[in-house]
């Protein structure tokens, strides 16, 4: 009973685990994906004014607030 037992634990934990790999791969980032990260993004406001300005390019200005649904 015990060995039979163990047996059907094992199947289904290794089945889960292969599940769980799967879904991982199907999640997982691909190669390139993060294209954004290569971006030289400016964290300086002004820095941001100064080089836009000089460019003649627009800006993307991303703020964010410690909790995304608290009234400003």
């Amino acid at each position: 009973m015990k060995t039979l037992l163990a047996i059907l634990a094992t199947a289904a934990f290794g089945q889960a685990g292969d599940d769980l790999a799967r879904r991982a791969e199907i999640i997982k980032p691909k190669p390139g994906e993060y294209k954004w990260r290569q971006i030289p993004w400016i964290v300086d406001l002004n820095e941001g004014i100064r080089l836009a300005r000089e460019e003649k390019r627009p800006i993307l200005l991303w703020v964010s607030g410690d909790d995304p649904l608290e009234r400003c």
